[in-house]
């Protein structure tokens, strides 16, 4: 199975932009909302990793499109397309995640992907954290959903790149690659904004 191409972009907007989308996401009036497993709709793991987000944009839920914060961060995720060099057609998912500082030792959540479709993904790192992210060489292709719980008690799936948050930070991949994010340990917390796009 062929590696993901990774493009990761520092500084990917400029300071003043990068202060305002903080200010935004950590201001007390910012809403966040339990998720109990952090990387699946529906449980089917023992163990759950919980968390916070904000989806703030949905291709389903057409009134999403006009929150401000949509009108925030679609400028960055048009910054990151120009300097990837990477088309963009249509908006899927913007969402917000949140994970605060937990001491429970684990290599990594448990992998996922965002949508079983062709998608591409970007992720956008508010603050210098622990907690890395984890892209994996398998995809959807290779590990259907109904296999994914199995694949991963196995743990069969093989690390293709970490890649540490830093604020102004942006990465990209293929959406069919499963990947994982992870709670810092150090840090208070982190806070990454993901995209799903065409």
């Amino acid at each position: 199975m062929p590696a993901p191409d990774v493009v990761e972009i520092e500084s990917v907007i400029s300071k003043p932009y990068q202060d305002q989308i903080e200010a935004e996401t950590t201001s007390p009036n910012m809403p966040w909302f339990f998720r109990p497993e952090s990387a699946l709709s529906r449980p089917v793991y023992e163990t759950s990793y919980s968390g916070f987000s904000n989806t703030v944009f949905h291709h389903e839920d057409p009134g999403t499109a006009r929150s401000p914060m949509t009108a925030l961060l679609l400028p960055l995720l048009f910054a990151f397309c120009e300097k990837a060099n990477r088309p963009f057609s249509r908006m899927l998912r913007i969402r917000i995640g949140l994970f605060p500082r937990t001491m429970i030792e684990a290599e990594h959540h448990h992998p996922h992907v965002d949508f079983y479709q062709p998608h591409y993904n970007a992720l956008y790192y508010v603050n210098d954290a622990d907690g890395d992210t984890v892209i994996f060489n398998e995809t959807f292709e290779d590990v259907p959903e109904h296999l994914l719980a199995a694949y991963t008690r196995e743990k069969r799936f093989t690390v293709a790149k970490r890649s540490t948050p830093k604020r102004g930070k942006m990465i990209g991949f293929e959406g069919k690659h499963y990947h994982a994010s992870m709670h810092p340990m150090r840090t208070a917390h982190r806070i990454a904004i993901a995209f799903s796009f065409l």
